[in-house]
C-alpha cells in the first residue's frame, strides 16, 4: 500500500534526494523522519529510513576515521559493462574467478577487481574477503558492496549453501533476482519541462495520470519515468525511496538446483557463464555513427529499456537538448535506418545515428 505522507515529508524527501554527502544525508534523513506521521502505514518507511540513517552514520564515522588513520576503503570504481560483487567460500571462488580472469592475486583484507569478457564488452569482478557472519565490520563493508553492485555471482557447493546466502541477503534487504515489475524514475534538471512516461510493461491497480500526479507531489515538476514488467504505483514509491534492493542473480553450483527468476550455472555449463553474466547486468550495446560514416567499434554501454533520447544525453548536452529524430538500424528497428522519435526504446547491438535541430 502507498504510504500516505504529507506535502511537508515529500518535499523533505526530496532533500534526502539531492544529498550529496553523507553528512548531508544524514542532515536530510533525520528533517524528513521528524515530518513522517507514525502509524501502521508508515512502519516499513520508517524502519528503513532508520536503518539507512544508521548506516550513513557508520559510514561518516569511518571516512572520518581512515582521514586520520588512513584506514582503507571496500569501495571499487565501477568499469566495463557492469560490476559483478562474486560471493562464496574463498576455497570455490577463488580458482573460478581465476579461471574467468587470470587474475593472480588472492582477496585476504580487500575485495579485489577483475575483468572477464563477453563478446566486445569487459564485465568487471569484484571478489571481496568470504563473508564472516560473525564479524559486523567485515559483513557491513561487503553489503555496501553489494549495493553499490549491478548484480551478484554467487559460487556455492549446493542448494544449503545458497539458501544460507539468501537468508543472509534477504535479512539486509537485498532481494535476489529482478521484481516483477520495475520502475526508474531520472529527473531532469533543465531543457525538457514536464513528467513523461515511457510504459515498456504493464500498469496494475494505477494509470499514467494517477503516476504523474504522484509524482508531482513530491515537487518534482520534470522527469522520465520508465515502466517495465508488471508495475503498480507501491512500486513507484519503491523506486522513490529505494527501501529494498533487487539484484539480479547468477549460481555457479558444484551440484545442480533450480531456483525461480536465477540461473543456475553447473561446471559443465562455464562455457556458458559469461553470458549469464552479461544478461545479469540488464545492460545493452549501442554503437553510434556519424551520417555516411561507419559505425563506432566500440560500444555504448546503457541500461536495458534506454531510448535514443538516452543515447544523445550521454554523448553530449546539446544533442540531448536539440534532438530532432533518429535513424536505428538493428533488432528494435521495422527495417534498417527506419527514422524514429526521442522514446524509441532500443535493443542490444542497435546502430544509432542522432539528427538534432
Amino acid at each position: 500500500m502507498v504510504t500516505n505522507l504529507p506535502a511537508e515529508a515529500k518535499a523533505k524527501w526530496i532533500k534526502v534526494m539531492d544529498a550529496k554527502t553523507p553528512e548531508e544525508k544524514i542532515k536530510a534523513i533525520q528533517e524528513f523522519l521528524s515530518y513522517v506521521p507514525k502509524h501502521k502505514g508508515t512502519e516499513n518507511l520508517v524502519y528503513w529510513a532508520k536503518r539507512r540513517l544508521a548506516e550513513l552514520k557508520e559510514e561518516s564515522e569511518k571516512q572520518r576515521k581512515k582521514s586520520k588513520s588512513g584506514g582503507v576503503s571496500f569501495f571499487v570504481e565501477k568499469e566495463g559493462a557492469g560490476q559483478v560483487v562474486v560471493l562464496g567460500r574463498s576455497e570455490l571462488k577463488d580458482p573460478l574467478i581465476r579461471k574467468l580472469t587470470n587474475v593472480k592475486q588472492d582477496p585476504r583484507d580487500l575485495p579485489v577487481p577483475s575483468m572477464t569478457f563477453y563478446e566486445d564488452v569487459g564485465i568487471q569482478l569484484v571478489n571481496p574477503p568470504s563473508i564472516i557472519l560473525g564479524s559486523r565490520l567485515i559483513v557491513g563493508k561487503i553489503m555496501g558492496l553489494i549495493r553499490n553492485a549491478d548484480s551478484i555471482f554467487m559460487v556455492v557447493a549446493d542448494e544449503n549453501e545458497f539458501l544460507r546466502f539468501k537468508d543472509f541477503l534477504d535479512s539486509n534487504n537485498v532481494i535476489l533476482g529482478k521484481p516483477r515489475g520495475k520502475v526508474a524514475i531520472e529527473r531532469l534538471r533543465s531543457g525538457k519541462e514536464g513528467i513523461r512516461i515511457i510504459n515498456m510493461g504493464k500498469l496494475i491497480g494505477t494509470n499514467e495520470n494517477e503516476i504523474r500526479d504522484y509524482i508531482r507531489d513530491f515537487g518534482i515538476k520534470s522527469a522520465i519515468i520508465k515502466i517495465m514488467g508488471e508495475a503498480s504505483l507501491d512500486d513507484v514509491e519503491k523506486s522513490l525511496f529505494e527501501g529494498i534492493s533487487y539484484k539480479p542473480t547468477v549460481v555457479f553450483s558444484l551440484r545442480k538446483f533450480s531456483v525461480n527468476n536465477i540461473p543456475v550455472i553447473t561446471p559443465y555449463e562455464i562455457d556458458y557463464l559469461s553470458k549469464y553474466l552479461f544478461d545479469s547486468l540488464d545492460v545493452i550495446r549501442i554503437y553510434t555513427k556519424e551520417p555516411w560514416e561507419e559505425p563506432s567499434k566500440d560500444p555504448m554501454i546503457l541500461k536495458g529499456g534506454s531510448t535514443v533520447l538516452d543515447v544523445a544525453k550521454k554523448l553530449h548536452s546539446s544533442l540531448f537538448e536539440n534532438f530532432k529524430y533518429a535513424r536505428v538500424w538493428g533488432k528494435s528497428a521495422k527495417f534498417p535506418g527506419q527514422k524514429v522519435g526521442e522514446e524509441h526504446v532500443l535493443q542490444d547491438k542497435d546502430i544509432v545515428e542522432i539528427h538534432v535541430k
